[in-house]
């Protein structure tokens, strides 16, 4: 979303949040200024959300405009931090993260641990100690994690630690669905199709985007993301009607 400055709905009002991004909902707005304090601070930061709400962007977006943004950015699913965190034994307790496997490359950066939630018990207190030391030896890597849902709710049960969840959950952000955000669903379709049109961008016309609006988005942003691609390569040299949608949308 490096071209992401383009204007949103055609309208007067303001359709761009402090930080410069395409929604206008009150719930996102409010997000915003939580993603400013994650931007000032080191703190670990946890993302909550559907799948396709924009985890990885939200955390991408907080590296960034950090003073970590020269330094690596980098994503980890539970295989990767199984390969990554130092095992017990001779130089086990150096400072240096993540030393060995596919994270290597993460030393001052950010790291994102996507689908927190996954990872099963006894890695979790593997990372757990891990993080204590790496913490008490002062080093300068950042963490943050994304999770599509309540981890909160998986403590209760034991399906994960409470030590571990609380080390974690220092921001927590939690980005709405995009069904729940109607009024941003213009704005975000006229922002990729901006980002992906090749010539003049596709207008809708009022039954588009009654149609646009009424429909779910099960798959969120990423799933609106694609219709604006499918429409702008179309090129269509009239307004965009509902037939001219994607056809688990347009019917």
């Amino acid at each position: 979303m490096n071209r992401g400055t383009s204007p949103g709905a055609s309208s007067g009002t303001n359709t761009h949040g402090a930080q410069g991004l395409p929604w206008a909902n009150a719930a996102m707005r409010e997000l915003e200024v939580d993603i400013a304090c994650a931007i000032q601070s080191d703190a670990k930061v946890m993302i909550t959300g559907e799948s396709g709400v924009g985890k990885r962007f939200v955390a991408h977006l907080i590296h960034q405009r950090s003073r970590r943004r020269l330094a690596p950015f980098v994503i980890a699913n539970c295989q990767d931090i199984a390969e990554s965190l130092p095992q017990s034994g001779p130089g086990s307790e150096s400072a240096q993260p993540f030393k060995h496997g596919p994270l290597k490359t993460v030393d001052n950066g950010t790291l994102l641990i996507d689908e927190i939630q996954k990872i099963p018990m006894p890695m979790q207190l593997q990372l757990l100690k891990f993080i204590e030391r790496e913490m008490t030896n002062g080093s300068d890597l950042r963490l943050m994690t994304a999770t599509s849902t309540d981890v909160f709710e998986r403590v209760r049960p034991n399906q994960f630690r409470n030590d571990l969840f609380y080390r974690l959950n220092v921001i927590h952000l939690i980005i709405p669905a995009l069904r729940d955000r109607p009024e941003d669903i213009p704005i975000l379709f006229h922002h990729y199709l901006s980002f992906y049109a090749r010539a003049d961008v596709p207008r809708l016309s009022a039954a588009a985007l009654e149609r646009l609006v009424a429909y779910p988005w099960p798959g969120n942003v990423q799933e609106l993301k694609a219709a604006a691609e499918t429409l702008a390569v179309q090129d269509l040299p009239r307004p965009v009607e509902p037939d001219d949608f994607p056809f688990h949308i347009g019917r």
